[in-house]
């Protein structure tokens, strides 16, 4: 018996090898039983001794003492009606003395052994186990069937006339059946699983998939895990484009006279030590915004003048307004391509590749957080420098530099681009943020992008 400590499922399975072991060992002593019936009947025929012999024991004895003789065969009914016709189990057991009878008269094979294990007695050390042992599984009753009609058969067989036109007496040698396989049944940790779960459980075993169900799983997963031949292309494409397109966008919504007002009117900005009221500051300010965003050429700045009838602006800062227009309509018509290029490159994500779309936004604004994250430390260790090294990049060297009593300064003071670039940033960030958090790869999500894509790859909703 196992120890106390031991599991469950470890009893379970010593109790599924216990019971095959017995199941093995009667189906051994059943075909042991069929052979040594199988020999009998060859010796009985061998011998000249005929089936009604065997089975019509001689009168019971008139005195213990002296037993009478044993009527022969020949003494009895004609052959036309032998008594292997009438089966031996119709008289009682007990009106038949035991020598007369040999146990080999009636063959093993009519009462199978597997129908009563001997195992079936009940134990007191291991009453679980013969409440086990008392189950019959499925091949169990199967074998038990195929056993009945086969004796069935044979006693059919042995109990019709055989009459033999040379000898009257002289019988044929019975039929034997082939011996079924034996063996031990497989004890795999499969094969032990299963009659675990017969035992302690409902079981239905999983049928085992066809070749032509498995290729189509395989092609299934071709399909789910296929990609667009584009697909990867338009992903970077669409994660580059949206930083600059992001950033394009801010810059426009930062040059606006709504903004200089706003930038204007906050606390602790500084005003003009040479004379420009606010009002004056922010007409003539949003005259600068304005021409930034039209079409209009030089003569718009440099036809302006002040109250005292001089020139607004000196040549050198139109020319400077001249390079700065310059450079913000090349950021407004790269801005339109670059939407373009998003535009397409989403509907084809859309179309193809389900997900796309999310995983390449996702992808843009986090390279768009890394960049903005590194242009304000940049610029927070040291404005001055950003400052010039901005407009040295863009402009050529000595047309972006003024003194503070020319109007550009006076209207643009460096306090002004500091709060724009806070501006951009901020609104970049936003941007940035509620992309993430719109497109940022959760379960769900994955799910939705797997299932719209399984349905296009077997053309579903197509």
């Amino acid at each position: 018996m196992p120890s106390p400590q031991a599991s469950l499922s470890q009893k379970a399975e010593e109790l599924t090898a216990r019971l095959e072991q017995h199941k093995n060992q009667a189906q051994a002593d059943a075909v042991a039983q069929r052979e040594k019936a199988r020999k009998e009947a060859i010796r009985r025929a061998m011998s000249g001794k005929t089936e009604a012999d065997a089975k019509n024991p001689a009168p019971a004895p008139a005195d213990k003492a002296r037993p009478a003789p044993v009527k022969p065969a020949a003494a009895k009914a004609p052959a036309a009606k032998p008594a292997a016709a009438k089966p031996a189990a119709a008289k009682p057991a007990a009106a038949k003395p035991a020598a007369a009878k040999p146990a080999a008269a009636k063959p093993a094979a009519a009462k199978p052994a597997a129908a009563k294990p001997t195992a079936a007695k009940p134990a007191a050390k291991e009453p679980v186990e013969d409440v086990i042992r008392a189950i019959k599984l499925p091949h169990e009753i199967e074998a038990e069937k195929r056993t009945q009609s086969e004796a069935k058969a044979t006693a059919g067989k042995t109990a019709e006339p055989q009459a033999d036109e040379k000898s009257s007496t002289a019988q044929s040698v019975p039929p034997v059946s082939a011996a079924p396989k034996t063996g031990s049944l497989p004890t795999t940790k499969a094969a032990v699983a299963q009659a675990r779960n017969r035992v302690f459980g409902s079981y239905a075993p999983e049928p085992e998939p066809s070749e032509a169900a498995m290729k189509r799983r395989v092609a299934r997963e071709r399909a789910l895990n296929s990609k667009p031949a584009l697909g990867r292309t338009a992903q970077v494409i669409v994660a580059l484009v949206f930083p600059l397109l992001t950033l394009i966008a801010a810059i426009r919504l930062v040059a606006t006279p709504a903004f200089l007002a706003l930038s204007y009117g906050r606390p602790g900005f500084p005003s003009d030590s040479f004379g420009f009221t606010d009002a004056e500051r922010l007409t003539y300010g949003s005259y600068g915004v304005d021409y930034l965003n039209n079409f209009a050429g030089p003569e718009y700045l440099s036809g302006l003048k002040l109250s005292t009838g001089s020139s607004m602006f000196s040549e050198g800062e139109v020319q400077h307004m001249v390079d700065v227009k310059n450079l913000i309509g090349f950021a407004y018509i790269l801005g339109a391509v670059l939407a373009v290029i998003l535009i397409i490159g989403i509907w084809y994500l859309a179309k193809r590749y389900a997900g796309g779309v999310r995983r390449a936004l996702f992808s843009g604004a986090i390279l768009a957080l890394v960049g903005i994250a590194a242009l304000a430390v940049f610029a927070i260790m040291g404005w001055d420098n950003f400052f010039t090294q901005f407009h040295a990049l863009f402009f050529s060297d000595g047309t972006w530099t003024f003194n503070v009593s020319d109007t550009l300064i006076r209207l643009y003071p460096e306090q002004f681009w500091l709060d724009s670039a806070i501006a951009i940033a901020v609104l970049v960030l936003a941007t940035i943020i509620a992309v993430i958090i719109s497109c940022w790869p959760t379960g769900r999500r994955r799910e939705a992008a797997r299932l719209r894509q399984e349905a296009r790859a077997f053309g579903i909703g197509n």
